[in-house]
């Protein structure tokens, strides 16, 4: 999560829907200094620490060029006083955003963020003094791109026919695509079929990952909030037709239109006019669990007068329901809205309806909930491990489960909502949660829930922070559901998931044989 990108933007990057990880790259950064540079990271993506000495650029050096590192896929081009970021992605380059350049000075609207310098041919990108990401020189931003396109993994195609070379081909992907570990599940309608465990949860100390180690799931959250917001329309307590200024103690206005009346249908598919504004959104993620309240925020952010209000960052100048754009803040609204109406704060109502009777017992919404901190899964970037974080917007992205947990969540929804005997949502609930929402804005989107994707007739969700990539979706057509879930940011994740989730669905038998 930590990019709050623009649906359209995310999936012309990527072909799969996720939070914050959409444009940017995080980078090999710990605790505090990490948590700084959210602010960069979510407006243009490109943030990497390295290691060494720096050598402090002369005068008389200039910094034009195409700069490329390779690793993250990230390409800077510098031309007097322009500074474009380019995000490498498939077969071509995706537009991260511009700087001005003030001498060695970055500036984002007269506004020094970083500097540059220049080491052994070396771009260096510091902030105050400490360098964060260095690229090398390249030819031009053409031959990166066509480079990119060439990048996947190299797999052999010899069949797998016993549980240890399933394995093997398993371990041989997380070597190759350089991630620490992934969580896995194999899913059918009301039943469970496979959990694995694969690399390290936390490589220095050489825990490993298995079924029960809890992942961030960024953005694949917002499939439990929609969820939460089901189960309050089934019982009674809004429609997603519901104002949200009849539910909200502060009111939502968009300074740019007259008379609009922004609904809970509105928020579910991402078509209520609400933006996330960066770097007012990224600035608030910390380390550990975020001490602003949920409900702070949003009046904070969406009440004219509010500490983090701006009416032309935070509001689209369009009527509720017209576009689709992504939005995370929305989505955290909604799970406000939740409590709201329940009068039960958000993760008590989802332990009490979901996460406790489906014996969902390695899930939480905040690290608070979790007494021992190191069985979760240990984010990581180009190898280097990050501190755990949190954000005030917390139904949006930050929820941690476990790949046998979250089987079980989806194994329920794909059985019409019970699994085991226990329901949690009705089956219409789940027809409608499941069908487009308000299919004259898109097709696409149910209540949270992607359909379509990441194929025809598939439906799901992906999510990216910092150091987390993950993606949970099923087919109704071959009642399979699968669980990928990345404790990195790797270049190649979105390749690894494709081979993971083709290797549980073709070898279901093996799987299931144990």
């Amino acid at each position: 999560m930590l990019v709050g990108l623009r649906q359209s933007v995310w999936k012309a990057a990527t072909a799969f829907p996720c939070s914050r990880n959409a444009l940017w790259v995080l980078a090999k950064t710990r605790s505090k200094k990490h948590m700084r540079l959210l602010r960069f990271v979510l407006g243009l993506a490109f943030i990497l620490s390295i290691g060494g000495g720096v050598v402090a650029a002369q005068e008389d050096e200039s910094f034009d060029g195409v700069w490329w590192n390779d690793l993250l896929g990230i390409v800077i081009e510098i031309d007097g006083t322009k500074v474009t970021i380019w995000q490498a992605e498939g077969n071509t380059c995706y537009l991260n955003g511009q700087l001005d350049l003030d001498g060695s000075r970055l500036l984002s609207e007269g506004i020094e963020i970083y500097t540059l310098e220049l080491n052994a041919g070396e771009l260096v990108v510091l902030e105050q003094g400490s360098p964060l990401i260095s690229l090398t020189t390249a030819e031009n931003r053409e031959a990166i791109c066509t480079e990119t396109a060439e990048m996947t993994l190299d797999l052999p195609d010899t069949p797998i026919t016993t549980q240890a070379e399933f394995d093997g081909l398993v371990n041989e992907i997380l070597a190759q695509a350089h991630i620490p570990g992934v969580g896995l599940a194999l899913v059918a309608p009301g039943k469970v079929l496979w959990t694995g465990g694969y690399g390290f949860s936390n490589v220095e100390a050489g825990i490993p990952v298995t079924s029960d180690t809890p992942f961030m799931l960024a953005s694949v959250t917002k499939t439990f909030t929609g969820t939460a917001v089901m189960r309050a329309v089934q019982e009674g307590k809004l429609t997603l037709d519901t104002p949200l200024n009849d539910v909200l103690p502060f009111a939502v206005d968009n300074p740019h239109v007259e008379g609009e009346v922004i609904t809970v249908r509105h928020l579910v598919t991402h078509t209520s006019g609400i933006l996330d504004a960066y770097p007012t959104y990224t600035d608030l993620y910390t380390p550990g669990d975020s001490p602003i309240e949920l409900g702070e925020f949003l009046a904070g952010y969406l009440v004219e007068g509010g500490q983090w209000y701006s009416a032309d960052d935070n509001f689209a100048p369009r009527n509720p329901g017209v576009t689709s754009e992504y939005s995370n803040v929305g989505a955290a609204l909604a799970g406000y809205i939740v409590q709201q109406v329940t009068n039960m704060p958000l993760d008590d109502y989802a332990q009490d309806f979901l996460f406790g009777p489906l014996g969902m017992t390695h899930t939480g919404w905040h690290l608070a909930d979790f007494a021992d901190l190191s069985p979760i899964a240990v984010p990581y970037n180009d190898g280097e491990p990050m501190e755990h974080f949190g954000y005030p917007t917390w139904p949006d992205g930050q929820l941690r489960a476990s790949p046998s947990d979250i089987a079980r969540f989806l194994a329920a929804i794909m059985n019409g909502g019970e699994l085991d005997g226990v329901r949690i949502l009705d089956e219409v609930t789940v027809e409608t949660m499941l069908q487009p929402a308000l299919p004259e804005a898109t097709s696409d989107i149910g209540v949270f829930w992607f359909l379509n994707y990441p194929e025809e007739g598939a439906i799901g969700h992906s999510g990216g922070d910092p150091g987390v990539n993950t993606w949970m979706f099923f087919n109704p057509e071959t009642e399979l559901g699968v669980v990928v879930l990345f404790n990195c940011d790797c270049a190649l994740a979105q390749n690894a998931m494709e081979a993971l989730a083709n290797m549980m669905t073709t070898h279901i038998d093996l799987l299931t044989d144990q």
